[in-house]
């Protein structure tokens, strides 16, 4: 995953995501931290590549993830992305990330 993460450092996006896959499907559920941090990684380059959609699903999946295990850094990964959905929200997922996302639908929030 480390050898994706440069290749998409780099600029390489269609090797880097075969090997960040690769990787996330060899991670026991003990990284799941890891795993998290990079479906994060692989929404930013989806989106580097205007790709909405994969970018949508990985970062739903970290999301999710982050939200299940009490990952703090990977919700604010994904936080952080969500500005850069704002011109994509016909996309298929985008809408669907931001309601998850939306303040109001965390987990504490009181709903």
């Amino acid at each position: 995953m480390d050898s994706g993460q440069a290749l998409l450092d780099l600029g390489d996006f269609g090797r880097a995501h075969q090997l960040i896959t690769e990787g996330e499907g060899l991670l026991p559920p003990t990284r799941d931290k890891t795993r998290g941090v990079f479906l994060a990684y692989r929404a930013a380059s989806y989106l580097d590549l205007k790709e909405p959609e994969p970018a949508a699903a990985a970062a739903t999946q970290s999301l999710l993830l982050a939200r299940r295990i009490g990952a703090p850094r990977c919700v604010q990964l994904v936080d952080d992305l969500l500005p850069r959905f704002q011109p994509y929200q016909d996309a298929q997922g985008v809408p669907e990330l931001l309601q998850l996302a939306a303040p109001d639908t965390r987990p504490g929030s009181g709903l």
